[in-house]
């Protein structure tokens, strides 16, 4: 049983990323398109999962692959998280989940509350974390945090080595609070007790 699970996706994203994604990582899947940045990166591939509208050639007999029909109620991304987490993966890495698709970049990220295992995206330099109830960040003074709930509220979060401190506090969904966040000390690190957020860590100076 896969412990991490990395799916490449078919967004924007570098063989930079994709190698720094896939360290430690015990299964990789290539969602549709994502295939094309495993080719470039030289990162084997377990499963190619997809409609396989996005490739260009067919894939090596090698390489096992799940087809899944081009109309259907799912994207790509959904269908490979949802099978790494039949997998019983107990921590998802994405790469390419972000691009030039605007729809598919908001409907990705909100596409997190609906799981229950620890999820980091990456693009770029920067990471985006699912917390379910802690995460702790290699984080540098002066690199920001912003915290977005995934659910309507997300109840009893407490932070520390940020500026501006929650303890216990409350966040909503519809709300600005949590964006622009400052790492002032080390550890850093968020707590939820109800709910989801999303974590997203730019590194000072950095960005996608």
């Amino acid at each position: 049983m896969p412990r991490t699970i990395l799916i490449l996706a078919g967004g924007v994203a570098s063989p930079k990323e994709a190698l720094k994604a896939a360290k430690g990582a015990d299964f990789i899947i290539a969602a549709n398109g994502g295939f094309a940045l495993a080719q470039r990166t030289g990162l084997p591939v377990h499963l190619l999962l997809g409609d396989l509208d996005s490739l260009l050639l067919p894939p090596p007999s090698d390489v096992p692959v799940l087809r899944v029909p081009r109309e259907k109620d799912a994207t790509d991304l959904e269908l490979a998280l949802d099978h790494a987490v039949s997998l019983g993966a107990q921590e998802i890495r994405v790469v390419g989940a972000f691009g030039a698709r605007l729809d598919h970049t908001l409907a990705n990220a909100n596409l997190l509350e609906k799981y229950d295992v620890p999820i980091v995206l990456f693009h770029g330099d920067c990471r985006v974390h699912l917390v379910l109830d802690h995460v702790e960040l290699a984080a540098e003074p002066g690199d920001l945090v912003s915290l977005l709930p995934l659910t309507a509220e997300a109840l009893g979060i407490t932070t520390y080595g940020l500026r501006y401190a929650l303890h216990e506090g409350v966040l909503f969904r519809a709300s600005t609070r949590g964006v622009s966040n400052e790492v002032v000390g080390k550890p850093c690190g968020v707590r939820v007790r109800e709910g989801k957020l999303l974590l997203i860590h730019i590194p000072k100076g950095g960005g996608p």
